[in-house]
Order: structure tokens, then sequence, then C-alpha cells
């Protein structure tokens, strides 16, 4: 195992003693640093369950309530998006994440790397602990919502600098980032991944050098139409050969028209 923090330790073996008593959890595990053996002095817990579908609710209302039984007090909590769970930090600024999952929508392959501490009837991980894959390519696969956002969200940049919120243009560089971050893991046939600040072994090196490469951008119309320039021009390059590999339909009408939105409003190709 890795050098991490204790303290955190000590919250895993409370997981351990605390679930196994609560009949509306299923499973207990961990992904993420302390989940391959990974973690150091910077990581973070991220905890995650498998509860009852009727118990569900009950955790989306109380996820904090718990977390704060492994934790102790926390100085702040924030819910992740339309999960049942999210974050805690504790005076130390110890960071814990727990999430729950209804049995219903459970997938155990989700995260790439699991470290079980409690499965009630020994059947969600009939193999016990998952090792990581650490980015390990597979088939590659036609991420179809990823390239329509990418094309929603580049279209957007007429509305946003039309109305001169250059904030949320700056914003929406990185939203398209993350889209084509998406599309190179599909380009590798990546699908579980791990914590979230632990990219560069999902990527490949001429991938890095292509996200590295993004021109900067501040609040300048100038540099923010560049970025989006680059970005767009990424997107079509790897989408169109992907979807061939793949043998799926290239969106080509929402694509064209997108283009020739951004053309018509900024006078400069994206393509």
């Amino acid at each position: 195992m890795g050098s991490g923090d204790e303290r955190y330790d000590v919250m895993i073996q409370r997981a351990r003693e605390l679930f196994p008593a609560d009949d509306r959890v299923l499973a207990c595990y961990l992904i993420g640093s302390y989940a391959t053996g990974a973690e150091d002095r910077f990581s973070d817990l991220d905890l995650h369950l498998v509860v009852t579908d009727a118990s569900i609710g009950w955790f989306e209302q109380h996820w904090d309530d718990v977390l704060r039984e492994l934790s102790g007090p926390t100085v702040f909590t924030e819910r992740l998006g339309t999960l049942a769970g999210g974050l805690g930090i504790t005076p130390d600024w110890l960071h814990v994440d727990l999430i729950a999952h209804p049995l219903a929508s459970f997938d155990r392959f989700q995260y790439d790397g699991v470290r079980v501490l409690f499965d009630r009837d020994g059947t969600l991980f009939p193999d016990g602990d998952q090792p990581a894959q650490h980015g390990r390519p597979g088939t590659p696969y036609w991420p179809e919502s990823v390239v329509q956002m990418c094309f929603y969200f580049l279209g957007n940049l007429v509305t946003v600098l039309g109305r001169d919120e250059r904030i949320a243009a700056s914003q929406g560089v990185g939203v398209v980032r993350d889209q084509l971050i998406r599309l190179m893991l599909a380009e590798r046939g990546v699908r579980r991944t791990g914590g979230a600040k632990r990219l560069n072994a999902l990527l490949s090196a001429e991938q890095r050098t292509v996200l590295e490469a993004i021109p900067p951008t501040g609040t300048d119309p100038t540099d923010i139409i560049a970025a989006n320039q680059y970005l767009c021009r990424e997107v079509l390059r790897r989408g169109k050969a992907l979807a061939e590999q793949t043998g799926e339909p290239w969106p080509a009408d929402f694509v064209n028209a997108t283009l020739a939105h951004l053309h018509q409003h900024f006078g400069v190709p994206f393509n």
C-alpha cells in the first residue's frame, strides 16, 4: 500500500464496523487511491455504498449525516451533482467523498480499481477486490452524446460572446475540452476511470500533448475563439476517424450547421 494519512485508515476501519450493522447497506467499497494502493499524502478518501432501492431516497437526504458518522465534524459539505452523496471537509482538511448507489443501477465495473470493505451476501463483488487497469486500452467505442455535446457547446459560443459574457465563454472552453477528453478515452477504449485527479495514465502521450497545446484562454474574445477553433478541429479529426472505425454514423447535419453558424458570426473557419 502507499503512504497515505493514518487518519483515513481510522475512517476505513469505522466503515467496516458501521455499515454491516445497517440492513439498508448491501456493500461498501473504496475507489481511487485508497482502493489501488496508490495513496499519498495528497489523497482523499472515496467511499461508495450499494444500498437497497427502497432506501436510496433516505441516503439522498441524509448522506451528509452518514458521512459525519465516519469523519467526525465537517466544516463544509456539498452534494455532487445528482448523486446520492457528496463531499465533506473536516476541520483539519481531510477530504471524504461518500456516494450511495441503488442496487437497481449498480455497476461493479464502473470504476477502475475497487477495494471491497463489506459485501453482505458476497454477490455484488463475487471476486472480491478488483485491481485497477490503470487506463489499459480496450476496444474503441462510439461516444455519441459526447460528440453531440461538443458541438452544442461550440454553437453556444455565438450566444455568450454575442452578449459579451466573457467569463461564461472562458468557462465554456473547459467544458468543450472535457468532452474532448472523453472522446480521447473512447478512442483508447477506456471505460473504467479512477479518481478525478489522476488522468495522466488514462491518456496516451500523443493525447496529452494535444491537450497541453490548447491555446491559453483568459477573457479576451480573440483568445477564446482561438481555443475553440483548436478544440473544434481536434473533435472533428478524431470524431470522424472514430465514427468510421466503429461503423457508427457521424452527425453531419448537426456538425455542418454548427460550423456554418460559427463561421457566419465570427467570420473565421472552425474546421
